[in-house]
Protein backbone atom coordinates (compact mmCIF):
# COMPACT_ATOMS: atom_id res chain seq x y z
CA UNK A 1 0.00 0.00 0.00
CA UNK A 2 3.16 2.63 1.09
CA UNK A 3 4.14 2.12 -2.64
CA UNK A 4 1.49 2.95 -4.46
CA UNK A 5 0.97 5.85 -2.26
CA UNK A 6 4.97 6.83 -3.15
CA UNK A 7 4.30 5.82 -6.54
CA UNK A 8 1.24 7.92 -6.96
CA UNK A 9 3.15 11.05 -5.69
CA UNK A 10 6.32 10.33 -7.89
CA UNK A 11 3.76 10.04 -11.17
CA UNK A 12 2.00 13.28 -9.75
CA UNK A 13 5.20 15.54 -9.45
CA UNK A 14 6.34 14.20 -12.92
CA UNK A 15 2.71 15.20 -13.96
CA UNK A 16 3.30 18.97 -12.21
CA UNK A 17 6.94 19.21 -14.09
CA UNK A 18 5.58 18.42 -17.59
CA UNK A 19 2.87 21.06 -17.46
CA UNK A 20 5.43 23.33 -15.73
CA UNK A 21 7.72 22.66 -18.68
CA UNK A 22 5.08 22.42 -21.47
CA UNK A 23 2.94 25.38 -20.95
CA UNK A 24 3.44 26.95 -24.09
CA UNK A 25 -0.24 27.86 -26.39
CA UNK A 26 -0.84 25.43 -29.18
CA UNK A 27 -3.90 25.18 -31.86
CA UNK A 28 -4.69 21.72 -32.70
CA UNK A 29 -7.00 21.45 -35.34
CA UNK A 30 -9.60 18.40 -36.69
CA UNK A 31 -11.24 18.74 -39.65
CA UNK A 32 -13.35 22.22 -39.03
CA UNK A 33 -12.50 21.95 -35.17
CA UNK A 34 -9.80 24.85 -33.75
CA UNK A 35 -8.97 24.45 -30.30
CA UNK A 36 -5.97 26.70 -28.64
CA UNK A 37 -4.76 25.68 -25.06
CA UNK A 38 -1.20 24.51 -23.42
CA UNK A 39 0.45 21.68 -24.72
CA UNK A 40 0.20 19.76 -21.62
CA UNK A 41 -3.06 20.19 -21.35
CA UNK A 42 -3.71 18.59 -24.44
CA UNK A 43 -0.78 16.36 -24.15
CA UNK A 44 -2.72 14.63 -21.27
CA UNK A 45 -6.22 15.00 -22.84
CA UNK A 46 -5.47 12.48 -26.33
CA UNK A 47 -3.40 10.19 -23.66
CA UNK A 48 -6.52 9.78 -21.78
CA UNK A 49 -8.39 9.09 -24.80
CA UNK A 50 -5.76 6.61 -26.42
CA UNK A 51 -6.02 4.91 -23.05
CA UNK A 52 -9.95 4.77 -22.72
CA UNK A 53 -10.22 3.68 -26.65
CA UNK A 54 -7.38 0.70 -26.14
CA UNK A 55 -9.59 -0.33 -22.98
CA UNK A 56 -12.85 -0.17 -25.08
CA UNK A 57 -10.99 -1.93 -27.80
CA UNK A 58 -9.55 -4.82 -24.95
CA UNK A 59 -13.28 -5.51 -23.39
CA UNK A 60 -14.36 -8.18 -26.03
CA UNK A 61 -10.98 -10.00 -25.53
CA UNK A 62 -11.30 -9.49 -21.91
CA UNK A 63 -15.34 -11.16 -21.90
CA UNK A 64 -14.48 -13.84 -23.85
CA UNK A 65 -11.54 -14.87 -21.77
CA UNK A 66 -13.79 -14.62 -18.76
CA UNK A 67 -16.92 -16.80 -20.43
CA UNK A 68 -14.10 -19.45 -21.51
CA UNK A 69 -12.31 -19.01 -17.80
CA UNK A 70 -15.79 -19.47 -16.17
CA UNK A 71 -16.74 -22.67 -18.66
CA UNK A 72 -13.25 -24.56 -18.14
CA UNK A 73 -14.15 -24.15 -13.90
CA UNK A 74 -17.28 -25.51 -14.72
CA UNK A 75 -15.63 -28.53 -17.07
CA UNK A 76 -13.00 -28.94 -13.95
CA UNK A 77 -16.04 -29.37 -10.90
CA UNK A 78 -17.87 -32.10 -13.59
CA UNK A 79 -14.27 -33.78 -13.99
CA UNK A 80 -13.99 -33.49 -10.18
CA UNK A 81 -17.33 -34.57 -9.41
CA UNK A 82 -17.24 -37.75 -11.88
CA UNK A 83 -13.53 -38.79 -10.21
CA UNK A 84 -15.09 -38.55 -6.82
CA UNK A 85 -18.22 -40.92 -8.13
CA UNK A 86 -15.61 -43.21 -9.49
CA UNK A 87 -13.39 -43.92 -6.42
CA UNK A 88 -16.98 -44.24 -4.53
CA UNK A 89 -17.98 -46.78 -6.33
CA UNK A 90 -14.38 -48.47 -6.91
CA UNK A 91 -12.44 -48.01 -3.62
CA UNK A 92 -8.82 -48.21 -4.34
CA UNK A 93 -7.38 -51.62 -3.51
CA UNK A 94 -10.11 -53.34 -5.29
CA UNK A 95 -9.29 -54.23 -8.87
CA UNK A 96 -12.10 -55.34 -11.26
CA UNK A 97 -11.88 -59.06 -11.81
CA UNK A 98 -11.87 -59.93 -15.50
CA UNK A 99 -13.99 -63.17 -15.79
CA UNK A 100 -13.38 -64.83 -19.40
Amino acid sequence: MRFFIVLALLIAIAIVLFALQNSAIVTVSFLSFHYNGSLALILVVVFTLGLLAGILISIPSLLRKSSDLREQKRMVKQLEESITRSTASHPVGQEKSDKH
